[in-house]
């Protein structure tokens, strides 16, 4: 079906753009373009007649296959759905088109012309409103950039196409009209594909969402083709712009600038074909399979990220890499060498290039860039312990330190002695999400760690790794204070009690500071009225701050001292437990007593162990709530982290 769609969406953009270059080329040399008229009007009512298969195809897309496709569905579906009214708009332009070309064959007027063509520019800008561009979800920067890009790129298409048309029907012309004509198009081609690029940029920071989806994904494979055509394009534009510059006075190649010119057509429309299935795919930012088709990628932090030492593989081919950026520089600039810097420079770059990249790449899966089944929320953490507890603390530790009971018997198939990992370190954050998960599914690197995609389902598995992600924060953690750290560890998502089912998770309260305060009032461990006295001061000065507050509290603790309460507590102390570390504490998973300072994007920034009237806490969280107010909201993702 998505092939279906590709090729009418490809058959809608291709006559209109080809009626646009025709009717915008005569222009740039002051020719009334009469031999022109018939075919523009013939390609225009193409264009308005592929439009009724855009909305069957797209309604046989959409529909169940036990539902008949007839007249009555299709009035219904256009008259009621965002997809069918964006389809009845562009299909009014497109009539509007078919009637001013229809007109144009008998009546000559510069004014219609002018008319025609615009209506014509914005004929082929509304292509993307029956795709990705319809989403309400977008931002309008985003929407808006779809109708500059397929407006700037489609009349380009159109001009190119229309320009090789020109060319090789000019029998009788002059040169010096040909090249004009050339020289003024190349000027709106470099307009164009200027628009092109910022549009594209902008269309793919909002639809790729990173540069791993761009080799990960569908969409990313079939947009790096796109890209791939894009330089088989602008090599040939680079030819025709060269011979525009040195051709001899008074002379024009008008046979060879055509046959180039229709080389660079091809890969136009090899482009256009691309889009076409880009349009209707799903975008490479919602996509979650994901299959990385490389057996590496490259990572600063799993590389020079982690200091290796002086001359190491990493280094020498770091080494080599600059080595042949400097012989590449000098074999540009040294006067013995020009004659073969066309060739000799770009080969030797290349291979500085490929040098660098090799000393950044790291070890990948097929697996490495999947999105995980579970959200980052202290249920899943809690899930992830149980399943923990079951099948790792044998060699990783009750800690995951890698000091279990059989950690000191472990031998890989050559009989040498293997060390669990402690996924406790820094090393953990070298790898990503989809590392863990092949790793957990088939086994470790070493061949000691067994896999257990027999034992754990797929969200079992993700449940782990969200809780390897927190107790991999644990190291850290324990020096966290009331002093502000950076933002690096993210608090947990988790469900709250709402009866009016409007703020019903942690990540509802994101845009304003948030105090979560953990309490066991009823705790032999401590003074019971010391506690309840701390844990109203705790709430009477998050209302004071104007933060949010969110209490985790047993049944001791003073009612009026509560603030927004989870709907499964326990599960989120558990989780919480796992970063609420102290020096040479021994870690517990029931919290006495901690207040969690999370700012407005998610990041958990301070830690209070008590608040008390005469020690400055509450004066403290004034502080921190006003400045982590201040900072910029930044969007941090529970799906993929």
């Amino acid at each position: 079906m998505y092939l279906s769609l590709a090729a009418i969406r490809f058959l809608l953009s291709l006559p209109s753009a080809l009626a646009v270059g025709l009717l915008l080329l005569p222009r740039l040399i002051d020719e009334d373009g009469a031999r022109f008229k018939p075919a523009v009007a013939a390609l225009a009512l193409m264009r308005a007649l592929f439009g009724f298969a855009l909305l069957y195809v797209t309604a046989l897309s959409i529909f169940p296959a036990d539902r008949p496709i007839d007249f009555g569905t299709l009035s219904e579906f256009a008259v009621s759905t965002t997809v069918g009214n964006a389809w009845i708009a562009t299909q009014l332009i497109a009539f509007l088109f078919t009637g001013l070309t229809a007109a144009r064959l008998f009546i000559a007027s510069e004014m219609l012309d002018r008319v025609t063509l615009w209506v014509g520019v914005v004929l082929v800008a509304v292509v993307s409103v029956t795709g990705h561009a319809v989403d309400d979800g977008l931002p309008r920067w985003t929407q808006a950039s779809f109708l500059l890009h397929t407006a700037a790129g489609l009349t380009w298409l159109g001009g190119l196409l229309g320009l090789v048309w020109w060319m090789f029907t000019a029998r009788g012309k002059p040169p010096e009209v040909a090249a004009q004509l050339a020289e003024r198009w190349s000027l709106i081609a470099k307009i164009a594909m200027a628009i092109v690029a910022v549009s594209g940029f902008a269309i793919a920071w909002e639809n790729v969402g990173s540069i791993p989806n761009m080799l990960a994904t569908t969409y990313g494979r079939m947009l790096t083709l796109k890209l791939l055509c894009l330089c088989g394009v602008l090599l040939a534009a680079l030819a025709l712009a060269r011979y525009i510059t040195r051709r001899p006075e008074g002379e024009f190649n008008v046979a060879w600038y055509g046959k180039v010119g229709a080389g660079e057509s091809v890969f136009a429309l090899l482009l256009l074909s691309i889009a076409g299935y880009i349009a209707v795919i799903t975008p490479a930012a919602h996509e979650t399979s994901l299959y990385w088709p490389l057996p590496f990628r490259l990572s600063y932090d799993a590389t020079w990220g982690q200091n290796p030492a002086m001359f190491s593989t990493i280094w020498w081919w770091g080494i080599g890499g600059v080595v042949l950026a400097i012989i590449a520089a000098l074999v540009w600039w040294t006067p013995r060498t020009r004659e073969y810097r066309l060739y000799a420079t770009p080969a030797v770059s290349a291979a500085a290039l490929i040098s660098l990249a090799v000393s950044f790449a790291t070890e990948a899966y097929t697996d490495t860039y999947d999105d995980p089944t579970q959200d980052y929320t202290a249920e899943s953490v809690t899930r992830g312990l149980e399943h923990f507890k079951e099948n790792c603390i044998a060699c990783h530790g009750d800690q995951g330190e890698g000091n279990g009971p059989l950690a000191k018997d472990l031998k890989n198939a050559k009989g040498l002695p293997v060390q669990p990992a402690d996924l406790t370190a820094p090393h953990v954050g070298t790898h990503t999400i989809g590392d863990i998960f092949h790793w957990l599914t088939h086994g470790g690197q070493s061949g000691v760690m067994p896999g257990f995609g027999d034992q754990l389902d797929v969200d079992d598995r993700w449940d782990v790794i969200n809780f390897l992600l927190m107790i991999s924060y644990s190291n850290r953690a324990r020096f966290m204070s009331v002093q502000p750290m950076i933002q690096w560890l993210i608090a947990p998502d988790f469900a709250l009690i709402d009866p009016q089912e409007d703020v019903t998770s942690l990540y509802r309260l994101r845009g304003v500071p948030t105090l979560i305060s953990f309490a066991r009032c009823g705790s032999p461990n401590g003074d019971p009225k010391e506690r309840a006295e701390s844990v109203k001061i705790a709430h009477e000065a998050a209302k004071a701050a104007g933060a949010n507050h969110v209490t985790i509290y047993d049944a001791s603790c003073p009612q009026e001292a509560k603030g927004r309460e989870p709907v499964h507590p326990k599960a989120v102390e558990i989780a919480y437990s796992v970063i609420n570390r102290y020096p040479n504490v021994v870690p517990s998973e029931e919290i006495e007593e901690a207040h969690f300072v999370v700012d407005r994007s998610g990041y958990i920034r301070a830690r209070f162990r008590t608040f008390a009237s005469d020690d400055g806490t509450p004066q403290k969280l004034a502080g921190l709530v006003a400045e982590f107010a201040r900072e910029p909201y930044v969007e941090i993702s529970l799906h993929s982290h």
